[in-house]
C-alpha cells in the first residue's frame, strides 16, 4: 500500500512539472523578449552603454543593430528578425536563416518558431494565403514581397534556401507536430530607383 501511495505522489508530482515545462519556457522568453525591446529602445535613444544593466538580456549589441522588421497585414504579425539563428534567438525573435544576407537580393532567408500559445511569431504562418503582401523593413528601407507559393516539406528538404536569380523571400516555420517544415515563398515587387526585378 505505501509503495502505492509513494509511486502515485511521484507520478503527480512528474505530471505536474511536464506540464509547466510549456509554461516556464513561456514565461522566460517572454521575460526576454521585453529585454530585447527594452535594448532596442535604448540603441533607438542612443543610449547603448546602459545595456548591460537590462536584465534577462541575451541578444548582443552587434546583433540589435541589425535588427530588421518582417510586417504581415493579413495575419496581423509585426516581428523583429534577429541576424542570426541560435536556440536563444529563436526564442524571442525571427532570425535569418543564412548568414550575410542582403534584405531584397537572392533568397531571403526567415525561419520562426509557431510558439506555445498565442499568436506569436509564425504561429498563424499557414493561414497566409497567395497572393498576399510581405513586407520586410531594414534602416530606411522598404522590401515588399508577394506570397507566390507554400508547401509543406521535409526537415531535410533544404533546396528552398538556395538562391535561384530571383528576389525572393522565404519564410519556413515547423508544422504543429514539428515533424515537417512549412514553407512560405514570396517574390519582391519593389525596387529602389534603376533597380531591376526577376519575374514572378
Amino acid at each position: 500500500m505505501k509503495k502505492r501511495t509513494l509511486l502515485g505522489s511521484f507520478l503527480v508530482v512528474t505530471g505536474l512539472m511536464l506540464i509547466s515545462v510549456p509554461f516556464l519556457y513561456e514565461w522566460r522568453t517572454s521575460q526576454e523578449t521585453a529585454a530585447m525591446e527594452q535594448a532596442l529602445k535604448m540603441i533607438e535613444e542612443n543610449e547603448s552603454d546602459a545595456l548591460s544593466s537590462i536584465p534577462h538580456l541575451t541578444v548582443s549589441e552587434e546583433d540589435l543593430r541589425d535588427v530588421m522588421e518582417l510586417e504581415i497585414p493579413s495575419i496581423d504579425l509585426n516581428e523583429k528578425v534577429l541576424p542570426v539563428t541560435t536556440k536563444e534567438n529563436l526564442g524571442i525573435a525571427l532570425t535569418q536563416i543564412k548568414s550575410h544576407q542582403m534584405p531584397g537580393e537572392g533568397n531571403f532567408t526567415i525561419a520562426g518558431h509557431r510558439g506555445y500559445r498565442g499568436d506569436r511569431l509564425f504561429r498563424q504562418l499557414p493561414e497566409v494565403p497567395k497572393g498576399e503582401k510581405v513586407v520586410l523593413h531594414h534602416q530606411a528601407e522598404t522590401y515588399e514581397y508577394k506570397i507566390v507559393s507554400s508547401a509543406t516539406i521535409e526537415p531535410t528538404d533544404v533546396d528552398v534556401l538556395k538562391d535561384r536569380g530571383k528576389n525572393e523571400l522565404t519564410l519556413i516555420t515547423c508544422t504543429l507536430d514539428g515533424q515537417k517544415r512549412f514553407v512560405l515563398k514570396g517574390i519582391r515587387i519593389n525596387a529602389s530607383k534603376g533597380e531591376q526585378l526577376s519575374d514572378v
